[in-house]
């Protein structure tokens, strides 16, 4: 099977990659190439020509978008459409192409220009605006395209479009992100500093509850000012109370030492949450997590065992949690309750978190189901 993954050249791909699309693609490649002779695989990568991965590169700048000065976030888009005409040009040199750029908005009018090709396009955001919905409808009836949801939730929005499994995100849990069974009594937040994320609700839980606290925000350039009106100003105060430590842009290998000492992930994300990559690399460390049931949530974090899941609102319920209030109410009820749990509960908690990971969210078992879905469509086309 000869796989072209097409990627983005917005940032360069690697193993210190931060965002969580380009990372999905650092894992899958690797994990690809690791039963590339068991699977008889041959795999390209579509990428920035600084791309660190373990497979022939196909590029079209050397620099990604984000380290050009001359291209930047203006001037990105212009270089997607350069990287994925190459790769459609380069067709008959592939089997199948498997797309991992956001919600792949910029390849579908390539696709049906190559309908004798099968594309499988990982979704990676919600699908819940009205654009999307006009834009897919589109192209929904391609016979050659096939989606991948991250998760069921995703597909509400749009049920019909051309859906050949939900496959859960998996991270690698043998290499960083080990099991601590003790924790710490100080509460974790990272993500990337963005509204949608709820780093100003974190605040705000954590002055009620009176917990120390370590935030670990990802910079995004667009949002900077929302960024210091609604954090930083307010950390200058809360801070005169409570202990909050910061960090920007810290890597992922420290992260995970953030998350095996910390008592619980706090996440009080206000949008439909398409997975949460930080979600499961927590559980995997043995923290528990406390956040909204938006998007995702429902699916990754097991009310009462591996964490708890609040309602929104008291108009915006979800499910029968086992936390009744609601909103930032809620919040602070179910960290208080994690706070109070006797020593051999709490560990418990942390090892259903562990188990839970290991169950469904690692790389292997993600990529056992990529690989069966390639082989899936490629046995309809010989058919």
């Amino acid at each position: 099977m000869r796989i072209a993954i097409l990627n983005s050249n917005m940032v360069k791909i690697y193993s210190g990659t931060k965002k969580g699309t380009e990372i999905f693609g650092y894992l899958l490649i690797n994990a690809l190439i690791k039963r590339a002779k068991r699977d008889n695989l041959s795999i390209t990568a579509f990428a920035s020509g600084t791309s660190k991965l373990p497979v022939p590169i196909e590029s079209i700048n050397y620099r990604s978008s984000m380290d050009d000065k001359s291209i930047g976030n203006k001037h990105h888009t212009l270089f997607e459409l350069a990287l994925f005409s190459k790769a459609f040009l380069m067709h008959k040199q592939y089997d199948l192409f498997h797309v991992s750029t956001g919600i792949a908005e910029y390849i579908l009018p390539f696709a049906q220009l190559f309908s004798q090709k099968p594309i499988i396009i990982t979704l990676h955001g919600p699908l819940n605006f009205i654009f999307q919905k006009k834009f897919f409808s589109l192209y929904k009836k391609l016979p050659n395209v096939y989606f991948v949801s991250i998760c069921n939730a995703q597909r509400k929005p749009i049920p019909d479009l051309n859906y050949i499994r939900t496959i859960y995100h998996g991270i690698d849990i043998h290499r960083h992100f080990h099991f601590n069974n003790i924790g710490s009594d100080q509460i974790i937040w990272t993500g990337r500093a963005i509204p949608d994320k709820g780093l100003d609700v974190f605040l705000t839980v954590i002055k009620k509850v009176k917990r120390k606290a370590k935030v670990f925000p990802i910079i995004k350039e667009e949002s900077l000012e929302w960024l210091n009106r609604e954090f930083i100003k307010k950390r200058s105060t809360i801070s005169q109370i409570l202990k909050i430590y910061i960090d920007f842009d810290v890597d992922r290998i420290e992260l995970a030492k953030q998350y095996q000492t910390s008592k619980l992930f706090l996440f009080p994300v206000q949008a439909e949450e398409a997975f949460g990559l930080t979600l499961i690399e927590s559980m995997a460390c043995g923290t528990p997590v406390v956040a909204y049931a938006r998007g995702s949530i429902p699916e990754i974090v097991k009310d009462g065992e591996t964490g708890f899941i609040v309602n929104p609102s008291d108009d915006d319920i979800r499910g029968d949690w086992i936390i009744k209030k609601t909103g930032i109410e809620g919040l602070c009820e179910a960290v208080e309750r994690i706070y109070a749990m006797p020593e051999d509960q709490y560990k418990q908690m942390r090892l259903n978190c562990r188990a839970h990971v290991e169950k469904n969210f690692t790389v292997e078992h993600m990529v056992d189901q990529y690989v069966e879905v390639y082989k899936e469509i490629l046995a309809k086309k010989t058919t």
